[in-house]
């Protein structure tokens, strides 16, 4: 029990140590620091809102909420599985020299990317001051915003070993997350028995992005087994992008 506790300990401190490194090494010589956080998707929720609000907007009750909880959902799960995509080329000289263990680093790097998932809360907390709305069933939002965790990190985990062996991963991934962003029902609402909602059920990010809203802003709790389609979508990702990851990891460090 022992030598467990103790290399727990030492995956903990590690873990805490890089993920601070992180947030240091980002806000350095950096005027606005911490500010970046919420400017950049601030700053898309603007443009969307004001050229869209009329459009989309004008029948979903408190559109602006709708909106800006969906791009702030969405740029968590793009922003930390894109990190962890490059996070263990970015660490060559480390993992060549220590041996640690390499997942600590994608962990690291979703952690880092969930810390600043909090400043955007924090400014969506504002916005619904503003807007006068009372958040509901913040209990189990935490529970969607883990699993979302656990499905970022899947998803980090299957890039992460198939950019070590092919760079043009990260282009491709480019590709990939701009045509999910208009799958995805982030300043829309899909049409009732239209192929958007019909889309939507086989997308995991639609559900990310759902549940929080229902349970947020609109203080409904979603059937039972939208809960479940996330979560199975979550856990299934997660097994196979580690089983990948895993199996690769051999390829690792001569491939850096």
């Amino acid at each position: 029990m022992i030598p467990i506790r103790l290399h727990i300990r030492k995956d903990l401190t590690l873990l805490y140590q890089l993920t601070k490194a992180n947030i240091k090494l980002q806000n350095e010589n950096s005027i606005l620091g911490v500010l970046w956080y919420i400017l950049g998707p601030l700053f898309l929720f603007a443009i969307i809102l004001f050229v869209f609000s009329q459009r989309l907007g004008s029948n979903v009750n408190h559109y602006p909420l709708y909106l800006l909880m969906g791009i702030v959902t969405w740029n968590f799960f793009v922003t930390g599985s894109s990190r962890c995509m490059t996070v263990l080329s970015g660490n060559a000289a480390l993992l060549k020299s220590l041996p640690i263990k390499i997942e600590i680093l994608l962990i690291s790097a979703v952690l880092y990317t969930f810390i600043t998932h909090v400043f955007e809360l924090i400014m969506f907390g504002l916005f619904m001051y503003w807007y006068q709305v009372t958040p509901g069933y913040i209990a189990l939002y935490f529970i969607v915003l883990f699993i979302g965790f656990i499905f970022t990190l899947g998803v980090g985990f299957f890039l992460s070993s198939l950019y070590v062996l092919m760079r043009d991963v990260e282009q491709i991934w480019s590709v990939l997350t701009r045509a999910w962003w208009f799958a995805t029902p982030i300043f829309y609402v899909p049409t009732p028995g239209g192929r958007g909602e019909y889309i939507s059920q086989f997308n995991p990010l639609y559900y990310m992005v759902h549940l929080p809203r229902e349970l947020l802003i609109y203080h409904r709790i979603p059937p039972i087994s939208d809960f479940a389609v996330f979560t199975a979508f979550a856990l299934i990702t997660f097994v196979i992008g580690y089983s990948i990851f895993n199996r690769n990891r051999v390829h690792f460090i001569e491939r850096l």
